[in-house]
């Protein structure tokens, strides 16, 4: 064998070699990840140094949703350039398709630009599909501990509306017991003048008179129906059907408490622990305020109904009286 034939067998066998270790450095699954995301780059290269492969992303948001994504990559390799084009619909830190960036040191960096038109630097290292799975996972159940924190404080932020409303209905509640007895006496003005009249009816010299009585008794029992509408307004509207919705909040709930230590270790922050149980607490002091009033008010109303039904019958049998004499 002569020395030049030695040589350039050499050559090739070097060249050979390159190919199959660049192939093999630029070949593989590549890893990023960060606070509230993670990606997976999959790529392969043939010997043409066209790379084909797929991006895997998955990010948490600030709310705790983690939304995912992949999208197929394309592209070529070029020494140590490269520039891949990723058919991407949702990824959020992508504008446009074609990226570009370097292979070196066992590492994939691409440029990317966003929307605003900030560039970043993506770093992908040298990893394994299970790795990927582990921050993806990591991201997950920090996801969970944010939904889980956020519920909590929604649920104490109900708690302090349900006490503000509980307190509100008892104030209003009480003012309108106090003046039942006003209530009760306007029926009495009422029902009392419309016997008079019936009463002066009686004695009347003439047809006319007694017609023009009748129609004051009548306005008397239509003055009545106005009062019981005021009654209904003030009494189920205003009081009853707030109160009843209420009464049913508190029904609802079991009545259990939380220990803020027992919600951080399943997950939730300190702030939202010791708010949510601290809010309960408050809350169940309340239903045990607010029950026994709202019993007594609601009783109270349906011994006025009885008194209304039975002073709109009174009503009715001396409007019948007084027109009968006409």
């Amino acid at each position: 064998m002569t020395t030049r034939f030695r040589g350039l067998l050499a050559l090739a066998t070097i060249l050979l070699c390159a190919s199959a270790c660049w192939a093999a450095r630029v070949s593989g699954t590549y890893i990023g990840h960060g606070a509230s995301f993670a990606e997976m780059l999959q790529l392969t290269e043939t010997n043409n140094g066209q790379v084909s492969g797929v991006l895997s992303w998955i990010e948490l948001k600030s709310d705790g949703r983690v939304t995912s994504e992949q999208a197929p990559v394309t592209g070529t390799v070029d020494a140590e350039q490269i520039t891949l084009n990723i058919r991407a619909g949702l990824l959020s830190f992508l504008v446009g398709n074609s990226v570009a960036g370097t292979v070196k040191g066992g590492a994939v960096q691409l440029q990317t630009v966003d929307s605003s038109g900030n560039v970043a630097t993506h770093i992908f290292a040298r990893g394994t599909a299970a790795d990927f799975k582990t921050y993806a996972d990591q991201l997950k159940a920090k996801g969970a501990r944010i939904i889980f924190s956020r519920n909590l404080m929604d649920g104490a932020r109900q708690f302090h509306d349900t006490v503000q409303n509980a307190e509100q209905w008892i104030a209003n509640a009480e003012l309108h017991a106090l003046r039942l007895p006003g209530v009760r006496m306007r029926y009495q003005e009422i029902e009392a003048k419309m016997q008079s009249l019936v009463a002066t009816e009686r004695v009347a010299s003439n047809a006319v008179e007694r017609s023009q009585i009748s129609v004051s008794v009548n306005q008397g029992d239509i003055a009545g129906d106005q009062a019981d509408i005021g009654v209904e307004q003030v009494w189920d509207i205003n009081i009853g059907e707030p109160g009843k919705r209420i009464a049913d909040d508190f029904a609802r709930w079991d009545g259990k408490c939380g220990d803020a230590a027992e919600l951080q270790r399943r997950g939730a922050s300190a702030q939202s622990a010791e708010a949510s149980e601290s809010a309960c607490k408050r809350a169940l002091a309340e239903r045990e305020k607010f029950a026994p009033v709202f019993k007594t008010i609601m009783e109270q109303r349906a011994e006025l109904k009885s008194f209304q039904a039975a002073a709109q019958t009174r009503r009715k049998a001396i409007v019948a009286e007084a027109n009968r004499m006409q």
